[in-house]
């Protein structure tokens, strides 16, 4: 005769600990998911808001003491919890209708771009040349907001090396704003500032595909502009600006296949979306001379944001 098997009561007890314990975690962590959906919906009285924000914190605290309590126990209180929020007014306006994830919508941006040609006087353009030239010690490495390793080359000169010609730019493109505006159809927007930098690209020299408005300190940026100058006559080429047709989704930007190419002209700007996606194409300057790079007066003009 074979013996009776023993049966080890521990065993069951343990077993079904385990099970209550993770309808418990299930329980919980759904009704925490529900209500942070509640919480996102901007329409919900800062009352209500900070309601659900704490029934949040609590259901968190409950979830994290587990260990303290028998699963029975946590069980019981936990559905007890979310009882109590389905009988109040959150529950009858927005469990009974909770509100769904939806699709990011999307925002396309066409790949368009404003440019004036002889933006300058023709002495105020000679005078910028001799002034970029004149400060090359001045220049330093070009960087990016990501700190990305061999995204970008070129040299930078920030605007109080050239005070007089920040002043010019800014008050041409103030001068020209209602039209930009216009042309890249824009809502009109109230200035908060409108910024200035010198860069020279010289022989390898490019700037890989990005925009000027895709992180929290610069997500104020509206419009980017390029004035381009250099020596004639002209002792480089390449450095062309590439603008893509760009799609804003879930707080990204894609860049499509559809571009436009503006080549760099002595004495014009450029003005386009600062979220549009956009390169600056190699350079290539065969006598590597400093005074024969693409110089350019680039920046951004920023949003007012109460």
């Amino acid at each position: 005769m074979h013996p009776e098997p023993k049966i080890n009561k521990n065993s069951n007890f343990n077993h079904h600990n385990m099970v209550a314990t993770e309808r418990v975690n299930k329980l919980l962590l759904q009704s925490i998911d529900t209500l942070e959906e509640i919480l996102r919906n901007q329409e919900l009285p800062a009352q209500e808001r900070a309601t659900v924000a704490l029934k949040i914190i609590e259901m968190t605290g409950l979830l994290s003491q587990h260990n303290n309590h028998s699963p029975a126990t946590l069980l019981s209180e936990a559905q007890q919890q979310l009882n109590e929020l389905k009988k109040n007014n959150l529950g009858t306006n927005w469990f009974a209708e909770a509100p769904q994830k939806t699709q990011a919508k999307s925002k396309f941006l066409p790949a368009d771009y404003v440019e004036i040609k002889n933006f300058l006087l023709p002495e105020n353009n000679q005078k910028s040349i001799e002034e970029a030239i004149q400060n090359k010690d001045k220049y330093i490495e070009s960087t990016t907001t990501t700190k990305a390793d061999k995204y970008r080359q070129s040299y930078v000169l920030f605007s109080r090396y050239f005070p007089e010609l920040s002043e010019l730019i800014q008050s041409k493109i103030l001068e020209t704003f209602p039209e930009i505006l216009t042309q890249l159809k824009f809502h009109p927007f109230q200035i908060s500032e409108i910024e200035v930098q010198l860069t020279a690209h010289n022989d390898g020299c490019y700037y890989k595909i990005h925009n000027d408005a895709g992180s929290e300190k610069t997500a104020n940026r509206e419009i980017s502009y390029v004035y381009y100058f250099y020596q004639e006559p002209k002792a480089f080429s390449g450095g062309e600006l590439k603008i893509y047709d760009t799609e804003l989704k879930g707080g990204g930007a894609i860049t499509h296949q559809n571009y436009k190419t503006i080549t760099p002209v002595n004495n014009s700007i450029v003005f386009f979306n600062s979220r549009c996606r956009h390169e600056v194409m190699p350079v290539l300057c065969p006598s590597k001379a400093f005074e024969h790079s693409r110089f350019t007066v680039n920046g951004w003009i920023r949003k007012l944001v109460s």
